[in-house]
C-alpha cells in the first residue's frame, strides 16, 4: 500500500501543475482571440511550461538521490518513470535550441518520426 500511495502522490504532483497550465492557456488563448490585435500568448505559456518541467525534473532528481542515500530502493524506482519523460523533453528543447549534430539530430528525427 505504501508504494501505491507514494506513486499516487507523485502522480498528483505532476498532474496538478500541468492541469493548471492547461486551464491558464485556454483562458489566455480565449482572451487573445477576443482582442482586436492578437499577441503571441503562446510564448509565455511555453516558457511557463518549461519552468514547470525543469522544477519537476529537479524535484524528482533530488527525491531520487535522497531515496538512494536512505537505501529506499523501491521508492527510488518510482521516480524513474517521472524522470525519463521530463529528461527527454528537456533534451529535445535543448537540441532544438542548439545544433542538430550527433545526439541531437538523432533525437529530433526520432521524435519527429513518432509524431
Amino acid at each position: 500500500m505504501t508504494l501505491l500511495k507514494a506513486f499516487m502522490i507523485r502522480l498528483v504532483i505532476v498532474i496538478l501543475p500541468l492541469l493548471c497550465l492547461y486551464v491558464y492557456s485556454e483562458i489566455a488563448f480565449a482572451a487573445n482571440r477576443k482582442k482586436e490585435h492578437p499577441t503571441d500568448a503562446a510564448m509565455g505559456i511555453v516558457l511557463l511550461g518549461g519552468f514547470i518541467l525543469i522544477i519537476l525534473f529537479v524535484g524528482f532528481m533530488f527525491d531520487l538521490i535522497k531515496r538512494l542515500v536512505r537505501k529506499e530502493y523501491n521508492l527510488a524506482l518510482l521516480d524513474i518513470p517521472f524522470l525519463i519523460p521530463a529528461a527527454v523533453f528537456i533534451a529535445y528543447i535543448i537540441c532544438l535550441m542548439t545544433s542538430r549534430e550527433c545526439f541531437c539530430g538523432w533525437l529530433i528525427e526520432t521524435i519527429d518520426w513518432m509524431r
